[in-house]
C-alpha cells in the first residue's frame, strides 16, 4: 500500500466492504508538506508517486487475474471429477458414504465458483481503475510539461532581448569614446560619429521596449503557472493519488472479505451449523460394514428358493434303470430255469412311455439300412445292453421306438460300430441298395446309419475351418498398426482411411471438440506407449481407444496423442518427401487464388490413401476450428502442431518449421477446393 493510505487507518465493515477513513486529514495540511507542493518539485514528485501507485495496481491486476483463472478451473474441473465418479449409489452403504462425501466436494466447488465470480468483479473494477488513472496522469503530465515549456520559453526570449539590449547598449558606450571627427563608411555612405550615435540610439531605444515587453509577458506567464495553474495541478495529482490508494484499499477490503466467507461458507458446508443438516464427517462414520454386509447377504432369503442351489453341483444318484434292473433278475434266475421260460413274452414288457429302447442312428424307419429283423437285433444288441435280452420284433414296434436322433451317434465310440459291421452278414447287406446319405455307396459301411462314416473322420463342422487368407482385419495378430506403410496398412483394412485413424477422430469428434488444448495437451507418454503396444500386438484392439464410461479428459488427450504418434511413426510423412520441391513452388507463388489451384493439383497427384486420410484429418481439424472459442485452438496453433507431423521438412534447412507451418495453412484454405465434402 502507499504511504498515505497506510497511514490513514481504516477498520472493515463488513455489511457495506467500505471502510470509513479516520480524521487524519490534517497529515497533508502541515507546513513541511505544503513546502514541499508548494516547490518546483511537487509536480514531478507526485507523479513519480502516482506512477507507483499505478505499477502496484497493475501488478495485483495480474494476481488478481492469475488468481480467478486458476480457482475457476480448479472447481470446474472439481464439479466435472466429482458427477463423473459414483453417478450411482449402489447397495452398499460404502459406495453410498463415499457419493455423499462427493456431494460435498460438489457444494465446495459451488462456493467456489462464487469466490472466483466475485474475484472476477474485483479484477474487472481495478483494471477499470488503472486505465481511468493512467489516463488522467498523463493528461496532468501533459499539461504540466505544456505550461512549464510556455513559461520556460517566455524566459528565454526574455533573456534574449536582454543580451541584445545590453550589447547595443555597449555599442553606444564604445562610439562615444571614439574621435568625433572621424567618419564611418557604410553601404549607404560614409556617416560622421554624431550620424552613428543617433542610429544607434534608435535601436537602443526598440530593443529597450522589446525586452521590457519580454520580461513583462514571461512575469505574466510565469506568475499565472505558480499562483494557478501549477497548484491546480498538484492538487489534482494529489486527489488522484489519495483516490488511487483508496480504491485500492477497498478492493483489498473486498479480497479480504470475500476470501473469509468463503472460507466460512466451505466450512458450513462441510459441518453445518444447524442440526438438521448431515456434516461430512458424520457421513464419512456413518457406515456399518457388518450391517451392509448382513443386508447383502440376507437378500438371498427373500429371493427364490433356487437362486442358493448351484444346480452343477448336484450330485446324480445312482439308480438302475428297470429294464436293467429286470434283465439283472433274469440274469440271475437263469442259473436254476432253463433259457426257455427267460424268453417267454410274459418275462419282458417294453414300456413305451419310458422310452426304455435306446433311440437308433436313422432317422425314419424307412431309411433303415437293414431290411430283416436279424440285422435290426444284431444292431440293437451292439448300441445298448439292453437289446440283448429283447426279442428281435421288439424294436420294430412303432415309429417311436424306432425314431432316432442324428447326433446321437457322435456319442457313440468307433470301436462298437466296427463291430455291428461285423455282426450283419455279408449276405444280406449286399442284398438291396439302400438310400444313404454316404457318397460312397459301395463301401461296405453302407449299411450303417450314413453319419457313422463322417462321424469317424469329421471333427468339426467345415465352415469353422479358414484360412489366414480369408481372416477378417484385427485377426492376424503379427500384423502392426504403427510405423508401417500407409499403403499396406489401407491394404491389410480394405478401407480408404485407416481404422485407427477413423476411431481417434470419431472418438475426439464426440467428446473432445470443447476440450481445452486438444491436441497441444500431451497425455502420459507411458500410456501412449501401452495403448500403442496393445494395437501392434493385435489390430482388433482399436476399440481400446474408446474412452470408458467414467472417462476423464485426460483418456480424450491420450487418443489425441495417439493420432499424433501414429503420423508421426509413419515411414514417409502423409504428404510424401517427393512433392517438398512442388509445395515449395507452390508457397513461393503470390497470387493467393494461383497458389491454391496450385496446391489442389498437388492433392490432386496423392495416391487415394493419402488423399482420403488428409481429407480425413482436415476436415476433422476444421471441426475442432469451430470449436475454438472453447478448445482455445486457432488455426495457428494447429498448423504449428500438424504441420511438422504430417508435411515433411524443407529440404535445404531442416529446422526450418515455417515452411511446414505455412504448407498446412494452406492446406486449410484449400481444403473445401480440393476434397470431397463431407
Amino acid at each position: 500500500m502507499s504511504v498515505d493510505t497506510s497511514e490513514s487507518g481504516t477498520d472493515p465493515n463488513l455489511t457495506g466492504c467500505v471502510a470509513e477513513p479516520s480524521q487524519s486529514n490534517d497529515l497533508l495540511q502541515r507546513e513541511e508538506v505544503k513546502k514541499v507542493l508548494s516547490s518546483d518539485i511537487a509536480i514531478n514528485a507526485l507523479l513519480s508517486r502516482l506512477k507507483g501507485s499505478l505499477l502496484t495496481c497493475e501488478e495485483f491486476t495480474k494476481f488478481m487475474r492469475k488468481k480467478y483463472l486458476y480457482e475457476e478451473e480448479h472447481a470446474q474441473e472439481m464439479s466435472k471429477t466429482t458427477k463423473h465418479f459414483f453417478q450411482e449409489t449402489g447397495n452398499s452403504g460404502l459406495s453410498r458414504s463415499i457419493h455423499q462425501l462427493l456431494e460435498y466436494d460438489n457444494k465446495l466447488s459451488q462456493v467456489k465458483i462464487s469466490y472466483v465470480r466475485a474475484l472476477q468483479k474485483i479484477y474487472d473494477e481495478v483494471t477499470a481503475l488503472l486505465l481511468t488513472v493512467t489516463k488522467t496522469r498523463k493528461s496532468l503530465k501533459e499539461k504540466s510539461r505544456r505550461l512549464e515549456k510556455d513559461v520556460s520559453d517566455a524566459i528565454h526570449t526574455a533573456e534574449k532581448a536582454k543580451s541584445r539590449y545590453i550589447s547595443l547598449c555597449q555599442d553606444w558606450e564604445k562610439l562615444r569614446l571614439t574621435d568625433p571627427t572621424k567618419t564611418k563608411l557604410t553601404l549607404r555612405g560614409s556617416k560622421t560619429t554624431k550620424e552613428q550615435e543617433e542610429d544607434l540610439q534608435r535601436k537602443i531605444d526598440s530593443a529597450d521596449l522589446e525586452y521590457k515587453q519580454r520580461v513583462d509577458h514571461s512575469n505574466s506567464l510565469r506568475n499565472t503557472f505558480l499562483s494557478k495553474e501549477r497548484p491546480q495541478i498538484v492538487s489534482e495529482l494529489k486527489d488522484l493519488i489519495l483516490e488511487i490508494d483508496t480504491a485500492m484499499s477497498i478492493q483489498l477490503q473486498k479480497y479480504t472479505i470475500w476470501t473469509e466467507n468463503m472460507i466460512l461458507n466451505s466450512g458450513v458446508s462441510v459441518n453445518p451449523v444447524d442440526g438438521n443438516s448431515k456434516s461430512m464427517r458424520s457421513s464419512a462414520t456413518s457406515m456399518n460394514n457388518e450391517l451392509d454386509l448382513y443386508n447383502f447377504l440376507n437378500k438371498y432369503n427373500t429371493s427364490k428358493s433356487g437362486s442358493m442351489i448351484n444346480k452343477n453341483l448336484i450330485p446324480v444318484e445312482y439308480k438302475k434303470h428297470p429294464s436293467m434292473a429286470r434283465s439283472y433278475t433274469s440274469s440271475a434266475m437263469g442259473t436254476s430255469s432253463n433259457f426257455g421260460k427267460i424268453s417267454g413274452p410274459s418275462n419282458f414288457v417294453v414300456n413305451n412311455s419310458k422310452n426304455s429302447l435306446p433311440k437308433r442312428v436313422m432317422s425314419t424307419q424307412h431309411e433303415s439300412p437293414f431290411n430283416s429283423s436279424s440285422a435290426a437285433a444284431a444292431l440293437s444288441s451292439t448300441v445298448s445292453p439292453s437289446a440283448t435280452t429283447h426279442p428281435p420284433n421288439s424294436a420294430s414296434s412303432g415309429p417311436s421306438q424306432s425314431s432316432v436322433n442324428g447326433n446321437s451317434i457322435t456319442s457313440t465310440s468307433s470301436r462298437p460300430l466296427k463291430s455291428m459291421v461285423d455282426v450283419v452278414p455279408p449276405s444280406e447287406t449286399n442284398k438291396k441298395d439302400f438310400p444313404t446319405l454316404d457318397p460312397r455307396p459301395n463301401i461296405r459301411q453302407t449299411s450303417v446309419a450314413p453319419s457313422v462314416a463322417t462321424t469317424e473322420t469329421m471333427t468339426r463342422p467345415p465352415s469353422t475351418v479358414q484360412t489366414i487368407g480369408s481372416l477378417p482385419p484385427g485377426t492376424a495378430k503379427d500384423f502392426k498398426t504403427f510405423a508401417v506403410p500407409l499403403e499396406n496398412l489401407l491394404d491389410y483394412d480394405q478401407d480408404l482411411v485407416p481404422a485407427i485413424v477413423r476411431q481417434c477422430i470419431y472418438v475426439i469428434d464426440k467428446y473432445g471438440l470443447n476440450l481445452e488444448g486438444i491436441y497441444r495437451k500431451s497425455a502420459n507418454v507411458l500410456d501412449v506407449s501401452r495403448l500403442k503396444s496393445e494395437i501392434d500386438k493385435d489390430p482388433s484392439n482399436v476399440f481400446m481407444i474408446l474412452p470408458p464410461k467414467n472417462y476423464t479428459d485426460s483418456d480424450i488427450y491420450l487418443v489425441g496423442s495417439l493420432l499424433k504418434t501414429f503420423f508421426a511413426n509413419l515411414p514417409d510423412t502423409l504428404l510424401p518427401r517427393e512433392m517438398t520441391e512442388e509445395i515449395k513452388t507452390c508457397l513461393s507463388i503470390e497470387d493467393s487464388t494461383t497458389r491454391k489451384n496450385y496446391m489442389h493439383g498437388i492433392i490432386y497427384k496423392l495416391p487415394d490413401g493419402q488423399y482420403w486420410t488428409i481429407r480425413a484429418l482436415i476436415f476433422h481439424l476444421k471441426r475442432i476450428l469451430e470449436h475454438e472459442t472453447k478448445n482455445r485452438m486457432g488455426l495457428k496453433a494447429l498448423c504449428i502442431i500438424w504441420g511438422p507431423t504430417i508435411i515433411s521438412p524443407n529440404n535445404e534447412d531442416l529446422n526450418d518449421v515455417n515452411y511446414q507451418i505455412s504448407a498446412m495453412e494452406l492446406l486449410f484454405d484449400v481444403a473445401d477446393q480440393a476434397f470431397e465434402p463431407e
